[in-house]
């Protein structure tokens, strides 16, 4: 009898670190989690959370949509674990259309930035909004990594 198919893709879509392989962003993003809505409710009443995030076509990375908070953070993962494997020497993250991010989607980012930075890469932010900066003025040192497109 043939052993159930793994619910992990093995399939070599990740590469080593340290490999460089041409920008696919449909393939980068075909097997990520684009969307969260939890239940419809997001265990509350009213507006149901949202956050997408979609490839950017222009150059490597990503546009968020929506509120990076508690309801939001499974999709903020991953987004940014795609975000952190779209190879190239500069990712870029254009925030324009999110809201709100929250401190620990702030420390996501910045965790996003370390992973990116030790493959000796950049995570460039664009357009980021007003919560962030006010995180960043709160936590200057633990933020100061975080590189913002002028």
């Amino acid at each position: 009898m043939p052993s159930p198919p793994s619910p992990h893709r093995d399939d070599g879509s990740v590469p080593p670190a340290g490999v460089q392989q041409p920008y696919d962003a449909d393939a980068a993003w075909a097997d990520a989690v684009v969307r969260c809505t939890a239940d419809g409710t997001g265990g509350r009443t009213g507006t149901a959370p949202s956050l997408t995030a979609r490839p950017l076509r222009d150059r490597p990375g990503a546009r968020l949509s929506g509120s990076c908070d508690l309801d939001t953070r499974p999709i903020l993962s991953a987004a940014l674990g795609v975000v952190t494997r779209i190879p190239g020497p500069v990712v870029h993250l254009d925030l324009s259309a999110v809201g709100f991010l929250d401190a620990a989607a702030v420390a996501a980012l910045v965790q996003a930035n370390a992973t990116v930075a030790g493959q000796g890469r950049r995570l460039l932010l664009h357009h980021p909004p007003y919560s962030l900066r006010k995180v960043v003025e709160m936590f200057p040192d633990e933020c100061a990594a975080l590189e913002v497109a002028a």
